[in-house]
């Protein structure tokens, strides 16, 4: 079965069991199937991204996880896609990665460790050829000053694994637009630094178009955004770089546009020429 016919017939059959942590998804930036884990069913997120779209969406904690329900909906997940693969091709061929994601920030829940660690066992059950290629923590960074998500990523980086980190703005106006963010800038780089130290990490970021006071700005400043990142360019794989594919469920004034492609491309080769990996997706 291709890639794509497999990528809607595990939706289907996820759809008839009703999980409640895991879910298909077919990732743009991943390159194909994603097997997210979602630990904020309850839409709650400690940011509030102009670009997010996420239904219902509003500010609070992670609920308490039934991790055993996680596990076995993780394991039923393998085990039908295992079914599926054709004898010529493997699991790691079809599957892209195991992704922790969904409706808020993975690492606000206390239990992120134990269930990462919980993954890596189940993981290391299965063949190299029967799991996904990667394990990825896909994050806005807010919590990478603490120990145990450092000590959980250093678990992640063993499984060879990657963090792809958010960095949406070239200065602390622009955090406050696009993130919702009361944070420095400048804490955030101190953060991206201690994800650098402990796992191999890619910035993820989002190039917005926004009408504000009747002119389109972009976002982030390339100025700004380029001063920040020079330092890691060293230490991070490279750059995901993105324009918003689907509509917000936060603009709430309209304000959004889409990113033009030529605008996309020229910020790509700018970052290019500064000696960055860069890696583009409409």
């Amino acid at each position: 079965m291709e890639s794509l016919a497999l990528f809607e017939a595990l939706k289907a059959f996820a759809s008839t069991h009703a999980w409640r942590y895991v879910y298909p998804v077919w990732s743009r930036r991943a390159q194909g199937i994603s097997i997210g884990i979602n630990l904020h069913p309850n839409h709650c997120c400690n940011w509030h991204c102009l670009y997010c779209q996420v239904a219902g969406l509003q500010r609070g904690p992670s609920p308490v996880i039934d991790v055993s329900g996680l596990q076995q909906e993780l394991t039923d997940c393998l085990h039908w896609l295992s079914q599926q693969i054709h004898p010529t091709r493997t699991l790691r061929d079809c599957v892209q990665d195991i992704a922790f994601a969904g409706d808020g920030e993975p690492t606000t829940s206390p239990q992120f460790p134990d269930i990462l660690a919980m993954l890596a066992n189940l993981l290391q059950q299965r063949s190299a050829d029967d799991r996904p290629a990667y394990v990825r923590l896909i994050t806005n960074g807010s919590q990478l000053q603490h120990a145990h998500v450092q000590h959980a990523l250093k678990l992640l980086h063993a499984l060879g694994g990657e963090v792809w980190f958010k960095v949406d703005a070239g200065n602390d106006a622009e955090m406050r637009a696009i993130n919702d963010a009361r944070l420095p800038l400048s804490l955030h780089m101190q953060r991206l630094q201690a994800s650098c130290m402990v796992c191999n990490t890619w910035v993820q970021t989002a190039v917005v178009s926004r009408k504000v006071n009747g002119e389109i700005i972009t976002t982030p400043s390339l100025t700004g955004y380029l001063q920040a990142l020079l330092p890691f360019k060293q230490q991070i794989k490279g750059i995901l770089l993105y324009g918003i594919a689907r509509p917000s469920q936060q603009d709430n004034l309209g304000c959004l546009q889409a990113t033009p492609a030529v605008v996309l491309e020229q910020f790509a080769e700018i970052l290019r020429t500064q000696g960055f990996c860069v890696r583009l997706f409409f």
